[in-house]
């Protein structure tokens, strides 16, 4: 028989502390981290050269189907590197300030309306241009609460979108917002059902500047 990943035995505590380096507080890694600041360095680094490898070959990711599979593929790509169960979906409930995400057995049923809407709507192409920042707000805020991955969610999210907007040559200008209004208005989003700060965010950051040539 196999052995058992320690972060997926079955057992949600176990899996829990199966994630880290025994005795720390250290996600599990490839690059020999020690500390939470080093995994963090490397995996800046590291998924940022994966990053430009994938803007210059789209092909690493394929099928662009934009479902859980396609979202599991943009992170396996990111974080080989760094993390051995890069593109694996998450054994464990997970949460930030508070706030609980999707629990793990309930990810693809999450990611599942995301799928549809993007095939109903031939990859947003079928959407008007002023319609845009408020469809993609709303399919944003099902991948954010779905958070599939223990680590790596938001550029994974962020890089989803960037390819389903190239679909269409269009693009997304993330320079022009910062991890605090990104994580306010999700906040918003889930706990107010209040999508205008996503609305607002992505009619600013809408360009014309596509990350892909597709």
């Amino acid at each position: 028989m196999a052995p058992t990943d320690p972060w997926n035995t079955g057992n949600h505590e176990r899996d829990w502390e199966g994630y880290f380096i025994p005795g720390t507080e250290v996600l599990r890694n490839r690059v020999g981290a020690s500390t939470v600041q080093q995994l963090h360095d490397a995996e800046t680094d590291l998924s940022e050269i994966r990053l430009l490898e994938l803007r210059e070959k789209p092909e690493l990711v394929a099928p662009r189907l934009y479902d859980l599979s396609h979202l599991s593929a943009i992170h396996r790509q990111l974080f080989q590197d760094v993390y051995e169960w890069a593109g694996s979906i998450r054994t464990v409930g997970t949460e930030k300030d508070g706030e609980s995400f999707c629990p793990p057995g309930n990810i693809a049923q999450a990611m599942l309306p995301v799928a549809i809407e993007i095939a109903d709507t031939k990859q947003l192409r079928t959407v008007p241009r002023d319609k845009l920042p408020k469809k993609v707000a709303y399919l944003y805020d099902y991948v954010n609460y779905a958070h599939p991955f223990r680590e790596g969610n938001g550029r994974t999210t962020r890089e989803f979108f960037d390819q389903l907007l190239a679909e269409q040559s269009l693009g997304l200008d993330w320079s022009l917002t910062d991890s605090a209004e990104l994580y306010q208005a999700c906040h918003t989003a889930r706990a107010d059902s209040d999508l205008s700060g996503l609305i607002g965010m992505f009619t600013r950051i809408l360009d014309d500047n596509p990350a892909y040539d597709f």
